[in-house]
């Protein structure tokens, strides 16, 4: 939600909403890495969303392929981070340590 107190479900209310833990129902990407990065890119600038979780159409290779070909495309466009200044996931969300 924008402008407000942000709601993000629950694990529970993810995976409940999901069949086995993967994500159904949700518009799905495909065609040339141009084409994928356009809708993309329309999604994240229109704040229909600000972020997404790719999951694999196929095994092996699903993913290769997406950050061999999709990624750069983002990446020239600014939608996705070139270089990391942190050296953890935990540096990268900015969170503080225990």
């Amino acid at each position: 939600m924008r402008g407000g107190e942000a709601q993000y479900p629950t694990f529970g209310e993810f995976i409940g909403n999901s069949k086995r833990g993967t994500v159904h129902e949700l518009p799905v990407f495909v065609g040339t890495p141009k084409k994928i990065a356009d809708e993309m890119e329309e999604w994240f600038i229109s704040e229909a969303c600000d972020g997404f979780m790719v999951a694999a159409t196929h095994l092996p290779g699903a993913y290769e392929d997406f950050v061999r070909l999709v990624v750069p495309e983002l990446q020239r466009r600014g939608l996705a981070q070139t270089e990391y200044s942190g050296r953890t996931l935990r540096d990268h969300l900015g969170l503080a340590r225990p």
